[in-house]
């Protein structure tokens, strides 16, 4: 018989800030909360949301109070198109910045060391040094 103790989950959610805000909520209102993910940020390349969903658990005993709560959180929140907002012109030291984000990509990545052109050379040197050192390995040169 399962134990009203045990630990099971109430919530899943899109990553770990999210996962920690419900359970922070669920803690404000008197039920603990756990959050398990620090497998999943190490892992998170490994472990995609459909596979290892970020988890909130609560016990078993609080289960139905905790589903209430996270509901009726949800329904109370406010959703904000950001398109939407008028978040004004930048001011004082990053005023500068609006005009030179359009061209930083290009500036970036098509001068200097960082070209593609440079990237594909390195990796054919790589492919090349790695054929003559396999081929001297095999006649045993090495």
């Amino acid at each position: 018989m399962p134990s009203p103790h045990d630990l099971v989950p109430v919530s899943d959610a899109a990553g770990p800030g999210e996962a920690h805000i419900i359970a922070s909520m669920l803690r404000e209102n008197g039920i603990e909360a756990f959050v398990f993910d620090t497998a999943a940020q190490t892992l998170q390349w490994d472990a995609p949301r459909i596979i290892n969903p970020y988890l909130v658990h609560v016990q078993r005993s609080d289960l139905g109070r905790a589903q209430q709560l996270i509901a009726s959180n949800r329904e109370a929140s406010v959703d904000l198109d950001w398109d939407e907002v008028d978040v004004g012109e930048p001011e004082g030291e990053m005023s500068h910045i609006k005009g030179e984000r359009e061209d930083y990509y290009e500036e970036r990545f098509t001068s200097g060391p960082f070209t593609p052109a440079n990237f594909f050379f390195l990796f054919l040197a790589g492919i090349v040094i790695f054929a003559v050192a396999s081929f001297l390995k095999a006649i045993s040169v090495i």
